[in-house]
């Protein structure tokens, strides 16, 4: 299902490294469950943010390689550029922690484009 004029909060990249940073990773956790929200919200696809939480707590982390898949498949849903698979390498590799930026990101772009209703 693709909805158009989709609306994903926007954040600013620079305040969440910084919050990162301050709350020792806490906000990420954060942005997890409320990215996961937004995205079921869009996609109708999914389960929410603290259950996602949860079952990653539950699968020792296994989950949330799936999920780096599967909320790069639901950003393209809703018109962002399909980079699930990059998502998927940059968790491979070690390099998980980038994705909530590059998927923010996205996100920040989606917002800024005119609703088309």
């Amino acid at each position: 299902m693709t909805k158009e004029g989709a609306i994903m909060k926007q954040r600013s990249i620079a305040m969440m490294v910084i919050l990162w940073i301050l709350t020792f990773g806490i906000f990420a956790l954060y942005w997890y469950c409320s990215f996961q929200n937004q995205l079921k919200k869009n996609t109708e696809r999914g389960f929410g943010g603290f259950v996602h939480l949860i079952v990653t707590i539950f699968t020792f982390g296994i989950y949330y390689i799936y999920w780096n898949y599967a909320a790069g498949r639901r950003l393209a849903m809703i018109g962002a550029k399909d980079n699930s698979t990059m998502y998927l390498v940059l968790t491979f590799i070690g390099f998980s922690w980038l994705n909530m930026l590059l998927m923010q990101s996205q996100a920040n772009q989606l917002s800024d484009r005119p609703s088309m209703a």
